[in-house]
This record gives C-alpha cells, sequence and structure tokens, in this order.
C-alpha cells in the first residue's frame, strides 16, 4: 500500500479462483482442485484461521460464502486461500460484542446467512417454545425470539456461515439446508432442519467432520464454538496427535478410584454403551483378543478397558506377531483404523468427556486442545 497527494494505491493480490469457481467446475481448475483435495484438512483451517484473524481484529466479515474465499496455488505446489470482499464487514467498538440484526436490514447473501439473521415478526409468536439442542442430523422446531433476545448478533454468524462453507467443501457442491430443493435453504435454516449425512462419505473422518459442522451451524449462536476453537477441534488433529490422545485419556482415568467409582471415572463410563455396542471385544478377530489376555485381563463392556487395550498395543506393538502386525497395520494409522468401525467416535466421545470434566486447560491435556495453525 503506498499513497502520494491525491491518491491511495492498495496493491491486491491475484488469486486464480474463487472456492467456489474450483468446487463447481473443477475441470477448469484441475492443478488447484487435485492439491486441495490432497490437503483438505489444511485447506479448511486455512479458512478459519482468516477469520480467526478478523475476529481477533474484532471484525465481524458478515458475508462468508464459497464466493468470497480466493485460491491461488502456491510455490510449493499447495493451494493457499484467502477470505476476501470486506464490503459488509462490521467493526466491534470498544467493549461491543454484538450488533443490531433485523431482518430488513440483514447482511449476507441468501442461502448462507445464520438463523438470527432471519428471525421474523412471526417468530415472536413461537416465543413460547424454547429452542433444545439439536442432535440429529434434522429439526422441524422454529428458530424462537428467545435465542437471540433483541435480534443482536455477534461473531457466531461468521461460524455458522463457515460451518456451511465447510460442509461445501467436504461433499464437493453441497448444503446441508437444501434437504432436496435449493429454494429451500433459508425456510429450513430457519426452521433448523438440515441434512449432513452426505458426509458419512468420508469413511473414518465422518464422525468428527459431521461432529464439528453440527456444532457450527447450530440454531443457538451461543453454542456454536469461536473460531479458535474450529481450530482446535480433533477433525483437524493428524493420526499420529489422536493415537497420543486417547493413550493419554487411559492413563488418566488408569489413576481414578474403582471402589468405590469416582466421578471422573463415572463420567467417562457412561458412554460405554455407545462406544463398546455391547461388547466391545467380540469385534475384534479372536487372535487380537487372545493376545491382549497375555498382558492383563479385559472387560468388553467398560469403555476404560477399550482404552487401555488400544494403550497396551500401542506400547507393546513391536511384541505383536508378524501376523498381528500385517493385522493391525503400521502406527499410528493402523493402530486407529484397525477397530471397529464404530471407534471412529472415540476421539470426539473422550473430547466430551474431557470438556465436561473441565480438565481441557490442565498440563495432561491443554496441547490438545490448542489451535492448529495451517
Amino acid at each position: 500500500m503506498t499513497r502520494n497527494q491525491n491518491f491511495l494505491y492498495i496493491a491486491l493480490e491475484l488469486c486464480q479462483a474463487s472456492l467456489s469457481d474450483i468446487i463447481d467446475r473443477p475441470a477448469r481448475f484441475p492443478d488447484l482442485a487435485r492439491a486441495g483435495e490432497m490437503d483438505m484438512p489444511r485447506v479448511l483451517l486455512q479458512i478459519a484461521n482468516g477469520l480467526s484473524f478478523l475476529h481477533d481484529l474484532r471484525i465481524v466479515h458478515r458475508d462468508l460464502k464459497p464466493q468470497n474465499i480466493l485460491v491461488k496455488m502456491d510455490r510449493d505446489g499447495r493451494p493457499r486461500l484467502l477470505v476476501s470482499d470486506f464490503g459488509l464487514c462490521k467493526k466491534l467498538e470498544g467493549n461491543q460484542s454484538s450488533f443490531g440484526a433485523t431482518t430488513a436490514h440483514a447482511a449476507g447473501t441468501s442461502g448462507w446467512r445464520a438463523p438470527e439473521l432471519l428471525l421474523d415478526d412471526d417468530a415472536r409468536e413461537t416465543s413460547n417454545m424454547s429452542m433444545s439442542s439439536i442432535h440429529s442430523d434434522s429439526s422441524s422446531q422454529l428458530v424462537s425470539a428467545d435465542v437471540m433476545p433483541n435480534r443482536r448478533a455477534t461473531r457466531a454468524i461468521d461460524i455458522f456461515s463457515l460451518g456451511l462453507v465447510f460442509y461445501y467443501v467436504l461433499t464437493k457442491g453441497l448444503h446441508p439446508f437444501d434437504c432436496g430443493d435449493r429454494y429451500m435453504r433459508e425456510v429450513n435454516i430457519r426452521k433448523g432442519q438440515f441434512n449432513i449425512k452426505p458426509l458419512e462419505v468420508l469413511g473414518d473422518a465422518a464422525y468428527e467432520a459431521k461432529a464439528l459442522i453440527q456444532q457450527m451451524i447450530h440454531a443457538n449462536p451461543r453454542l456454536r464454538p469461536t473460531a479458535k476453537d474450529v481450530m482446535a477441534h480433533p477433525f483437524f488433529w493428524p493420526a499420529k496427535e489422536r493415537l497420543a490422545f486417547l493413550c493419554d485419556v487411559s492413563d488418566y482415568f488408569e489413576l481414578e478410584p474403582r471402589d468405590p467409582v469416582s466421578p471422573a471415572l463415572a463420567a467417562l463410563e457412561e458412554h460405554a454403551p455407545q462406544v463398546c455396542r455391547g461388547d466391545f471385544l467380540k469385534a475384534l478377530p479372536r487372535e487380537f483378543v487372545e493376545s491382549l489376555g497375555k498382558q492383563r485381563k479385559y472387560t468388553g463392556t467398560k469403555f476404560l478397558d477399550l482404552l487401555r487395550a488400544l494403550r497396551n498395543k500401542r506400547s507393546h506393538y513391536g511384541d505383536l506377531s508378524d501376523s498381528l502386525k500385517k493385522m493391525v497395520g503400521p502406527l499410528p494409522d493402523g493402530c486407529l483404523g484397525f477397530w471397529p468401525p464404530n471407534f471412529a467416535i472415540v476421539v470426539i466421545v473422550c473430547c466430551t468427556v474431557i470438556y465436561k470434566l473441565n480438565l481441557e486447560g490442565t498440563t495432561n491435556f491443554q496441547e490438545y486442545f490448542k489451535p492448529r495453525r495451517p
């Protein structure tokens, strides 16, 4: 940027395409499309990082969408993404943390705006309806006025839009609120009616992607994560870090009293039915289960025993027979991917327990819950 007596000159970086161009017309940008698919978590992390930077400056973008995210190829052959188009930005002044938002002047683009920007007068008629937390792929409740008292908007409106962008990228152009009809997007956003099942094409990463996006597009803005929370989500953890986290969780809860069971251990075991599916040992190959018994006994209905089994096999990987090593696969991916399909939920469940017990800031776990950088 430079200036003279009469003009201010701003030099802008030239990018090859927008995110929308690449997703909707990949054949026109094959190199960028291919590079993005190979580097997907980093692609999304760059967008979140850009938004986090704006929020740290107390700037709310208000029009985050694929068309406003620009992409270029760096010299290292990896895509670089930049958040652009700040024409609708809102600066939060002083101690201000929110600003007025009315339907008549709702900033943003149709289909990419948060529900609190779409509140109509008729929503007040449903003010006796309390907004419940969305734990399924769809809901038919209307957004009630008490979700956003006085129709104030915060940085959370950008997080909602960011969740839509994440979904759009991961599903190669879909929108969670289309529900079969793109012209009903804003109606479905107001109703909280969405579908994230297409994320299941992501395989082992599907559960974490669903958990993250479901939080980001929550109807209640207070329950959405911050941009930094998004960057700290397990979706962005590499396999080695996920495996280390599960081993640390196992080590921590192994020290909890069992007779009587401590409140912390009880909080972990509350999730045993969901994770163990009756008996996790029955879902494992017989040779593998027999090798577990050589170190200590395991109860297939206990969550802590599942974590202990994983930790012990990680610690004693070198002692496994060649046939078992081939069965499990190489570390760290093999040790995670070997377990039954429902095991994909374990990292998210463990994170939920750690947050519930307020352990995320302790020396045991604080490194895991720091924002990742692209």
